[in-house]
């Protein structure tokens, strides 16, 4: 998820898989959790909720997370090889 720009489809596929497993399904064994709507659970633990991620927004904040690092980090490996790559002198 750090490396790419993810599809807000596959964000929303995410989710629903997430909710699968928290919620379970209506046949079988499984009951999953029930008690919080899926509004509630992105917020904080402090709030009532239970600190998930909201898939797009996690996304846009890890791809911010190594933007900053290749500009802080002028000598490591991996900003050697951008500049190199796409910013030839």
């Amino acid at each position: 998820m750090s490396l790419f720009t993810l599809l807000v489809s596959l964000c929303d596929e995410i989710e629903r898989m997430m909710n699968y497993v928290w919620w379970g399904h209506s046949g079988g064994q499984s009951r999953g959790i029930n008690g919080l709507s899926w509004d509630k659970l992105p917020m904080h633990k402090n709030d009532g909720g239970m600190s998930f991620k909201n898939l797009p927004t996690f996304n846009l904040a890890m791809l911010g997370k190594q933007g900053w690092r290749l500009k802080t980090n002028p000598d490591s490996f991996v900003t050697r090889l951008y500049k190199a790559r796409y910013y030839p002198m």
